[in-house]
């Protein structure tokens, strides 16, 4: 079975082309690997390479063309940018078996909007951003949609347990299902406030009387 994302790469001589001229010409380095295939090394135009994974992200099938007559079923497994520019450095694709599961990272996509934010004030607490799942290939999905409209009071929340999850896809076991996805809590404002005060109460307390203070001085000045 093939993806609907397919990307074109070219095999990429080692040593021939140094990295800095391979970029300047607008393309990327890569590499594809797996257990059923030595690592290939690659050059794929850059963006064609960011319209890709602008799309499909890491958890999506993609269908790697090399040099027009070798199609691969791969995923982005890992990705190199430059922490000054952002720019793209590298991609590693990983070569799937389409006949056994693996195990990745799905994004998080929140939709919907919950009433305890405009009825009651609250703010909604991520406390994730992705999940990781099992599946073979051909079900992998680009993100999962997580929806918030049903929290309607503060303190309503989204577990694990409660996602919907696509036909063949399952959490892995890293996740507990009791654990709490996405929250409304209060204002944050107001539970600021509980804090500042709290924290006066208590600096009031402990800060000593100004006449000890007074004391030192005056015994350090007759000193």
């Amino acid at each position: 079975m093939k993806s609907g994302l397919k990307l074109e790469a070219k095999t990429r001589t080692l040593g021939r082309q140094s990295l800095k001229k391979l970029r300047a010409a607008g393309f990327v380095p890569a590499v594809v690997y797996g257990p059923q295939t030595d690592n290939l090394p690659l050059q794929i135009k850059k963006s064609e390479a960011l319209k890709i994974y602008e799309q499909g992200g890491e958890s999506s099938l993609i269908t790697l063309d090399i040099d027009g007559q070798d199609e691969r079923q791969v995923i982005i497994k890992d990705i190199s940018q430059s922490s000054v520019t952002n720019q793209l450095l590298h991609i590693d694709f990983f070569q799937v078996n389409m006949a056994e599961k693996l195990t990745t990272e799905v994004e998080l996509n929140f939709v919907g909007e919950a009433p305890a934010v405009k009825q009651l004030g609250g703010v909604v607490v991520k406390n994730f951003d992705a999940v990781e799942i099992e599946c073979l290939p051909k079900d992998l999905v680009s993100h999962l949609d997580v929806d918030i409209s049903g929290l309607t009071e503060l303190g309503s929340h989204i577990t694990f347990a409660d996602l919907k999850l696509p036909k063949g896809i399952v959490l892995s076991g890293k996740h507990e299902m009791n654990e709490i996805l996405v929250a409304v809590e209060e204002p944050r404002a107001v539970v600021a406030e509980s804090e500042v005060e709290t924290t006066e109460e208590v600096s009031a307390e402990e800060v000593p009387s100004e006449t000890a203070p007074e004391a030192e001085v005056s015994g350090e000045e007759q000193k």
